[in-house]
């Protein structure tokens, strides 16, 4: 009897195996997860692991994610506004037309990470890692990136006016039709000289 249940608990993790998609491990679908958290306005996810999490449309306004897993998470058009990602982990996740307007992304790892044509006004990616992100006609209005890593990004024609990149870096940034006026530039590492 203990053999023929050891040979289903194999058989059974071996199907699991074969149902992942190639490349990734098996991750059950985030809310059947123990992740501690359900996500949901003002929900406290801080620490939660969400790799993988189709998040898409949802309203997670106020959220914290706070050092979150969030990597390759789906989160597009996702209602952000006010969420705090603060050292949060969201590499290559899709934050594309997302709402994160005060939302704060503070020494979060971003790269790669997808943030196309997204609504971000007055949010703080201070010391944030964006490298190879893509902020492509995104809308960025007053947001902080102090101290942010933003080398080899995608920001063409994302509105950037009055946003801070003080001691940032934008080395091999694509950022043409880019507005930046009235953005500071002190200290910043190949931001543009023109604005």
């Amino acid at each position: 009897m203990h053999a023929l249940r050891r040979c289903s608990l194999v058989l059974g993790a071996t199907l699991g195996l074969l149902q992942a998609p190639a490349g990734r491990a098996y991750l059950p679908p985030a809310d059947q997860r123990s992740t501690g958290c359900t996500p949901a306005p003002r929900a406290d996810c801080a620490g939660a692991d969400l790799r993988f999490a189709d998040l898409a449309g949802r309203d997670l306004a106020g959220a914290n994610f706070r050092g979150a897993d969030l990597r390759r998470a789906d989160l597009r058009g996702a209602n952000l506004v006010g969420a705090d990602f603060t050292d949060a982990i969201a590499m290559a996740a899709d934050f594309s037309k997302a709402y994160l307007g005060q939302a704060r992304f503070v020494r979060a790892r971003l790269t790669g990470a997808d943030f196309e044509a997204a609504r971000m006004s007055k949010s703080d990616f201070s010391q944030a890692d964006l490298d190879a992100a893509n902020l492509s006609a995104a809308w960025a209005v007053g947001t902080l990136f102090v101290g942010a890593r933003l080398d080899a990004a995608d920001a063409q024609e994302t509105k950037f006016s009055a946003a801070n990149f003080q001691d940032a870096s934008m080395r091999g940034t694509k950022i043409r039709f880019a507005v930046f006026s009235g953005a500071n530039f002190e200290r910043c590492e190949q931001c543009p000289t023109d604005w």
